[in-house]
């Protein structure tokens, strides 16, 4: 199932081919982690700062996100928040928004032809708000025998291009002769500064969409540095909210800088008594999507429990919703994504209650609302959400009175702990033993 059908005529060049290569050992020389039941993870030196970029939501985004139930693969983020860091691909440096919902790493190139969602733009020629891209040719030139490159996504947008292999570094960490895509034909919106995606997902991915669907899989960016033995097979994430309270969909700087961090932790404070582990499932724990595998694809956990309640309300009035409802971890997805049910008693625990805006497809709250109490419980640990991510004030309706709610619902998967959870915690993503782990980040 995709969001969108997309029937594409596409040439590749004849180029170098390259056989995959088994993984090398680890350099014995290199620290190892630590991984007792004290959840020692060390941080790593391959720590990349993130930039965070907000841009207004889009008008017709209530429109793609009643489609999201559709699609089993390549979430990406449908609001307005972009985190970006800087690929060096080549001798090249170009900013890339990361995205843990999908596998692939593409960057467009000029000339590309920009199209709208309904092939036919009312307000003159579209803009896919990309930057300028990859310039030349790739060092290793396109890939042979293979179909076209084509990914769609759960907000309606797509990209199409060709296969083709470069050197691409990140934090000092270099994929050599790594399979990428550049794209020429798309969809997009973008925030204006980033030419690309980085997908960190599982190599699974790769071959479920598009043209791909079957062919192999192929290695992703962070799995080929991985079995290099360059880094541990584990990555994390901690993601920083901006400091702006007023009424811009644009707000400047960050109370803390965010990271992407290779083979161990980022340099953030956390509460180390609150780590958490919890396994992560194959493509089989979302029934609704079909598959009879248990091969990984996304990062999808079953939390343990969702606890929700008024504002200031101890652990006894908190209603706790023990349903184990499979989830994935995005860090593409401004949003949270639940299940409807749940959602609704978090809306009513609003004071004032959170009311949908029809023009824009979500649930807003008054801005000096009361915000409730609403957290994930993972093992031993309940991580919850800071009011400024349950009731975002940087993002407002026309009046300035109504701020977007942090968490919206859907009828069907996929369900989603987006940005909003993520700004709460460290998130390690542990490939190597399957497993998700999350510490509480302290206030800032």
């Amino acid at each position: 199932m995709k969001t969108i059908l997309l029937t594409l005529a596409s040439s590749l060049t004849v180029a170098l081919t390259s056989a995959a290569g088994l993984p090398r050992e680890r350099d014995a020389s290199k620290p190892s982690r630590v991984r007792a039941a004290g959840f020692t993870d060390a941080v790593t030196r391959h720590v990349i700062p993130m930039r965070k970029h907000d841009i207004p939501p889009a008008p017709d985004h209530h429109i793609r996100r009643r489609a999201a139930g559709s699609s089993p693969t390549n979430l990406r983020n449908v609001h307005d928040v972009y985190y970006i860091i800087d690929l060096i691909v080549g001798n090249q440096t170009i900013p890339v928004s990361v995205d843990t919902g999908s596998s692939d790493t593409w960057l467009v190139q000029e000339p590309y032809e920009c199209v709208s969602f309904w092939f036919d733009y009312p307000g003159g020629k579209p803009n896919c708000g990309l930057g300028s891209g990859f310039k030349g040719n790739l060092s290793g030139g396109t890939i042979p025998d293979l179909p076209p490159f084509v990914r769609s996504y759960v907000d309606g947008t797509f990209v199409a291009g060709y296969y083709g292999r470069e050197d691409v570094t990140i934090g000092g960490v270099t994929a050599h002769n790594q399979r990428i895509a550049i794209v020429n034909y798309t969809y997009w919106r973008g925030d204006g500064q980033t030419s690309g995606l980085l997908g960190l997902g599982y190599p699974y991915l790769t071959s479920l969409d598009g043209a791909d669907q079957n062919q192999p899989p192929y290695d992703p960016v962070f799995t080929t540095m991985w079995k290099a033995g360059d880094i541990e097979p584990v990555f994390s994430i901690a993601l920083s909210r901006s400091e702006d309270r007023g009424v811009s969909g644009m707000p400047q700087g960050l109370k803390k800088e965010s990271y992407l961090a290779l083979g161990g932790l980022p340099p953030v404070e956390f509460e180390e008594g609150s780590w958490a582990r919890t396994p992560i499932h194959g493509m089989d724990a979302v029934p609704q999507w079909g598959f009879e595998t248990d091969e990984k694809g996304m990062y999808i956990i079953k939390p343990d429990a969702f606890v929700v309640g008024p504002g200031g309300s101890g652990v006894g009035g908190l209603a706790r919703n023990t349903t184990q409802l499979p989830v994935l971890i995005d860090a593409g997805s401004t949003l949270s994504v639940l299940p409807v049910n749940l959602v609704n008693q978090l809306y009513a625990a609003f004071d004032p209650p959170a009311e949908y805006l029809s023009s824009t497809g979500l649930f807003y709250a008054r801005c000096n609302a009361t915000v409730p109490t609403f957290g994930v419980e993972i093992g031993e640990s309940t991580f919850y959400i800071a009011p400024e991510d349950l009731l975002r004030q940087t993002v407002r309706d026309p009046t300035g009175e109504w701020c977007r709610v942090g968490v919206t619902d859907a009828d069907s998967p996929p369900h989603v702990l987006g940005v909003t959870f993520l700004t709460n915690v460290v998130a390690v993503f542990d490939v190597e033993h399957s497993e998700m782990r999350f510490a509480a980040r302290k206030k800032y």
